[in-house]
């Protein structure tokens, strides 16, 4: 930890920061420190430990001399556990420029040097470079134009794309995707029903598919769990 932070001082941030945005992902401060005391967006404290454990399998343990792209880094959970993994040059972006300041915050206090900067999906290309292992962990299914997304973040890709998005579960017989009107319900009206989240559902031979177009070679699944999904993309 910085130690130029004291706890006072950490605790008094997360609060003003909590305030202004929330904390939609719970980082490790160090010293028995966290950001995240409260569900935000319909999602626990915890969040996204069970996003990072769906797709833990596919994250190598040691990520020494791996560049790391961490796109809709939010506060930067994914990002920090590359460095705690053994990567130096790691960029994170997210459209949010509050989200960026809970990740900069986040960066200080653990002392880390991550490049944290607000940037759109679709204007990856204009990094200018491209990255051993990129994460696109809940983002695609907000995305209003889905294929032009994946080829934005094919661009950016040298080595391996980790995806995790809302998938549409059941027949893979066909490439399929589903399109989520933003009022729509997983019932038959909203009394006991979730709210679907995002636009674009593919099941998940679409999902692979979607990334085989876009030049991947092998496309593997990690894991589905009812509407959600992940994928390993490897050139």
């Amino acid at each position: 930890m910085n130690n130029r932070w004291t706890e006072e001082a950490i605790v008094q941030r997360v609060d003003e920061l909590d305030a202004d945005l929330g904390w939609y992902q719970n980082i490790d401060l160090r010293n028995g420190l966290s950001t995240k005391s409260r569900r935000v967006w319909g999602e626990d404290s915890d969040h996204p430990k069970k996003r990072f454990d769906e797709m833990a399998s596919a994250i190598p343990e040691d990520l020494k001399g791996t560049s790391v792209l961490d796109i809709g880094c939010n506060a930067g959970f994914f990002s920090f556990e590359s460095m705690d993994r053994g990567a130096t040059d790691v960029t994170g972006i997210d459209l949010k420029q509050g989200y960026i300041d809970q990740a900069n915050f986040c960066a200080d206090v653990r002392g880390q040097n991550v490049d944290f900067h607000t940037r759109d999906i679709y204007d990856l290309p204009a990094l200018g470079r491209t990255f051993d292992l990129v994460f696109c962990i809940g983002i695609l299914y907000h995305c209003k134009y889905l294929k032009q997304a994946v080829e934005s973040v094919a661009s950016v890709a040298s080595g391996t794309v980790l995806v995790e998005t809302a998938i549409h579960p059941g027949n893979n017989d066909l490439p399929l995707v589903r399109f989520i009107r933003s009022s729509q319900y997983s019932g038959p009206d909203s009394k006991g029903a979730a709210r679907l989240p995002g636009h674009w559902h593919p099941n998940m031979t679409a999902l692979k598919d979607l990334f085989y177009e876009s030049g991947f070679s092998r496309v593997e699944e990690v894991f589905t769990d009812g509407g959600r999904g992940g994928i390993a993309c490897h050139r």
